[in-house]
């Protein structure tokens, strides 16, 4: 479909995690983020730029900065701060950092559709992005885990289904997988192949020091063949 545009969460700094996820260095000492920009940038051949949004705080390296001031670089970044005031929850406890970044970027761009992944998933590769592309049916299509539960922030997100998450966000709510169940969503699973283990592999989130490190492992013996 020429007509999506792709998204790559990128957030801010990670409590779990302790650093900037972002910023983690792949096992080949590609930093995670251009790693996800190269699959995004295959999975949409057809979009010549890949939106990142990022937190307010989040520190960029040399490529960022070069890409921040280069509007023909192929790289849109999106800050919070240009976030419009209803991405903000009315409950400070509660955090809008996805639908903040969602947001973000639906304000720029109101009536495009975006092909979302958030930085969380290392084991992500074209392959399946290009699967939920085809599979795409608004106003929201995302993949279901192994678990069963719907994996909101590596999907394929409408115009409409945008709208109804920044409607939630200014009603104190915020949750991208609340927006999918409530509008009815389809949920796809990822083929089995990929990685060797189906959506198992392909859908793990990392969010601390040891899943990062797993996930590094996995990386590395596929370059061993292993």
């Amino acid at each position: 479909m020429d007509n999506i545009r792709p998204l790559l969460l990128a957030g801010g700094k990670s409590t779990r995690m302790k650093s900037q996820k972002h910023l983690l260095t792949l096992p080949n000492g590609t930093p995670l983020y251009q790693h996800q920009i190269t699959i995004l940038q295959q999975a949409c051949p057809q979009t010549p730029v890949v939106y990142v949004s990022l937190a307010n705080d989040s520190p960029v390296d040399a490529f960022l900065h070069h890409a921040k001031d280069d509007p023909d670089g192929g790289i849109t970044i999106i800050f919070d701060e240009q976030a419009s005031p209803a991405t903000q929850s009315s409950d400070p406890t509660q955090s809008s950092g996805p639908a903040q970044g969602l947001l973000s970027v639906h304000r720029l761009h109101p009536t495009s559709t975006f092909l979302v992944l958030a930085i969380d998933y290392p084991l992500i590769t074209a392959t399946p992005l290009l699967q939920l592309i085809q599979s795409y049916s608004p106003p929201v299509t995302c993949f279901r885990n192994a678990e069963g539960f719907c994996e909101p922030l590596v999907g394929v997100w409408s115009p409409d289904a945008l709208k109804r998450l920044k409607e939630d966000v200014a009603r104190g709510g915020g949750s991208p997988s609340r927006v999918v169940k409530e509008m009815g969503g389809r949920m796809v699973d990822v083929k089995e192949g990929v990685h060797g283990g189906g959506r198992g592999r392909v859908l793990m989130n990392v969010n601390t020091r040891g899943e990062w490190e797993e996930a590094c492992a996995v990386l590395r013996a596929e370059v061993e063949g292993v």
